[in-house]
Parts: C-alpha cells; sequence; structure tokens
C-alpha cells in the first residue's frame, strides 16, 4: 500500500514538472533566418499572442529619480531627447526652446544655443549628444544639414562640423575626432547609408549598401512621402544600430548594425506583421529587441524579442520601483541608459492611485508619500533614470 502510494506521488511530481516545462514553452518565438549569410532574428508579430507586465526593475538595477528644478528659465514642453553623462542632462524638447542643461541631480544651469537663424542658432533639431569628457554639447540639424552645431558646457558656441555629405534626417555621433554618420539618403541622391568621417570634414570611409534604405520620396500615386519616414540609432548593445521606418512599405522592418571594421550594414532583426500596410519602430537593448507596432490593428502596441530565447510578448513596463504604475508617458534608451520623464501632476495623480490601492509594502508606502510631499501641480518634468542591464 505504502509503496502504490510513492509510486502514485512519483508519478504526480513528474506530471507536474512535465507540465511546468510545457507551460514556459507556451507563447510566440522568434527564429532565426539566414540573410546574405548572416544570421537574423525574424518576429511575425501576427503570431505574438501573450501579453506581459515587464516589471523596470527587470530592465534596470537601480532607479534614479530626479526632480528637475522649477523656475521661469528651466520650464520647457514635452521632452523630445534625453541625453545624459555622468553630472549632467541635456533636453531637447518639443516646441521651439534651446536645450535645457541641468546637473544630474535636477538643478538648472543654462540654456544651450538659440532659436533662429544667426551663427549659433537652430530652428529644428533631429538628435543631441553629450560629451562631457570633452566638455561639449553636439546638435544634429533637421532638413538641409551641411553641419554639426557644438557648443561648450558653459554654453560657448564652438566651431561647427562641417559634414562631408548634405543630410535631410541623420544621426551622427563624434568620438574624439572622428564623426560617425548614419544617414537616410533619399533616390537619386548621392550620399551613403553611413561613414566616417574626420571632424574637419574628410572622409574616412562610406558604405552605400543595402540599396532597400535608400527612401523614394514618392508612392506608386506619386505623392511626396519621403518626410514619413523616420531614422533611429540608440547605440544600447555596443554597437552603431540602424532603423528606417517605412510608413506603408510592403518590406519588412530591419534593424541593422554599422560594422566599421567590415564597412557593412549588417542585418540583426527583423519585425513583420501582416493585414495592414503600417510600419515599426524597432530598437534594442542589450538583452532584448523592441518594436511598437503603427496601424489600426494593433494600436500602438509594443513587442518585446528575448535575445536568448527569442520569447516574443506584447508587453507594458510597470515601474516597480514606485508603486507599480504603468509607464504610459515618454520613456526612452539611449546609450545603454533608461530614461522615462512624466510631468509632476501627472505623476502625482499615478502616485495617489498607487496608495489607494492598499497593497504596498511599508517602505514603498512611505517612499511614494515622501516623493509626494516634494512635488507641487507645477513643477517641471521628473525623471526616472537607470543604467541598463
Amino acid at each position: 500500500m505504502k509503496r502504490n502510494i510513492f509510486n502514485l506521488i512519483i508519478a504526480f511530481i513528474m506530471v507536474a514538472f512535465i507540465v511546468g516545462c510545457g507551460n514556459k514553452q507556451k507563447g510566440s518565438h522568434a527564429k532565426i533566418v539566414k540573410v546574405n549569410g548572416n544570421e537574423v532574428v525574424d518576429c511575425n508579430i501576427s503570431e505574438v499572442t501573450d501579453t506581459i507586465d515587464l516589471p523596470l526593475s527587470d530592465i534596470i538595477n537601480e532607479c534614479e529619480i530626479i526632480l528637475l528644478e522649477t523656475n521661469e528659465k528651466s520650464l520647457f514642453e514635452s521632452v523630445y531627447h534625453v541625453s545624459i553623462s555622468e553630472n549632467y542632462i541635456a533636453i531637447h524638447s518639443r516646441g521651439s526652446l534651446p536645450i535645457k542643461l541641468f546637473t544630474r541631480e535636477g538643478k538648472f544651469i543654462r540654456d544651450i544655443g538659440k532659436i533662429g537663424r544667426g551663427p549659433g542658432e537652430f530652428n529644428s533639431l533631429y538628435g543631441i549628444q553629450l560629451d562631457e569628457d570633452a566638455k561639449r554639447i553636439y546638435l544634429t540639424p533637421f532638413a538641409r544639414a551641411t553641419k554639426l552645431f557644438a557648443y561648450s558646457l558653459d554654453g560657448e558656441n564652438l566651431p561647427d562640423i562641417p559634414l562631408v555629405y548634405p543630410q535631410t534626417k541623420f544621426h551622427a555621433y563624434v568620438t574624439n575626432n572622428t564623426v560617425t554618420v548614419l544617414s537616410m539618403p533619399f533616390e537619386g541622391e548621392p550620399i551613403p547609408i553611413a561613414c566616417q568621417q574626420t571632424i574637419d570634414g574628410k572622409l574616412i570611409k562610406e558604405c552605400f549598401e543595402p540599396k532597400n534604405l535608400i527612401t523614394n520620396p514618392r508612392n506608386a500615386q506619386g505623392q511626396f512621402v519621403g518626410f514619413n519616414s523616420e531614422l533611429s540609432s540608440s547605440r544600447n548593445a555596443d554597437a552603431f544600430d540602424y532603423f528606417k521606418l517605412s510608413y506603408g512599405s510592403d518590406l519588412p522592418d530591419t534593424l541593422y548594425h554599422y560594422d566599421i571594421e567590415t564597412n557593412r550594414m549588417i542585418p540583426q532583426f527583423v519585425a513583420f506583421f501582416t493585414g495592414e500596410k503600417q510600419g515599426t519602430w524597432t530598437y534594442e537593448w542589450k538583452s532584448h529587441y523592441c518594436t511598437q507596432i503603427f496601424g489600426k490593428k494593433y494600436k500602438g502596441a509594443k513587442v518585446l524579442v528575448d535575445k536568448k530565447t527569442l520569447k516574443s510578448d506584447f508587453f507594458r513596463i510597470k515601474n516597480d520601483f514606485l508603486g507599480g504604475y504603468k509607464i504610459n508617458k515618454f520613456y526612452m534608451s539611449n546609450n545603454g541608459m533608461f530614461i522615462s520623464s512624466i510631468n509632476a501632476m501627472q505623476l502625482m495623480e499615478e502616485l495617489d492611485k498607487s496608495l489607494k490601492k492598499g497593497d504596498l509594502r511599508s517602505k514603498e508606502k512611505q517612499k511614494i508619500e515622501n516623493l509626494l510631499s516634494q512635488l507641487k501641480e507645477d513643477d517641471n518634468e521628473v525623471l526616472f533614470v537607470g543604467k541598463m542591464k
């Protein structure tokens, strides 16, 4: 009798183990495909079924809360881009405003640059790089750019960096005396996809492939659509990543790495879905590929693909450092840093909701209450910052 009971227990454990292992394999997985001899992670979004809540603590080890100083000069419109170094924060906001420079603790220092058409002035920007080691800030102009703007951290307008090729939409990164330029060429323009040059404008190397990254400014109906495409590069995975979003394209969206040694664009990740022609916005973390989907069917949903397991899920980021509220306002990842921005009033609303749930640990509750005591409705933006795993 005892032996039969023992055998039943063993059988139950085995079944439970098998079921548990089976559960781990459920859900959608991307696959590895060969493209011109390169291994590429391929994700069919139409096959993704599961949705997960991704804790922010899975992405970063520690969360730094930065309350940006509130005064007449420090205020800005919604964040467009943030660049962070060891001791500084540079914010490029929407609207016609100069760059706002803060200390890492959130104290406003000064404006960088001016709005206008004169020397050291700009109207619209496509990117920003804060280089604390060189004590400089580099600004990437938008459309008909022939140079990069350069400023000291003291706000002084420094000599511009001439570009070998005129640019429309592009990203540029200055490292010592070398500038790496990632471009979105338009059809008929003799501009490489990527190149390297010196800071005084001398070409080092250039890459013109692949041809599908060249933007056709008109669609099949002859309508001008070139500016609808966008270019992104986050450099989170120790590489110059390149992604071009093409609205309404028949081709799947592919993320590349610009391999400087071989001077080639190497495909890394491709995402696609069926049913409508809209597009995806794809970016990269060290451990994952992420895709935001555009179109009526998915309504901005995001997909996360684990690089090791290829597990693919729709996902939402929850700030479990502070009550677990959903991060649905601005967030970005750049150069290995995760940055989330939310205005003070909205943050206060989210924190109030977390307190009303009543399921917080005492330390977490106290942390939220302390933060709420420091906030006022008309305060400046609040940043949540952490180094990515």
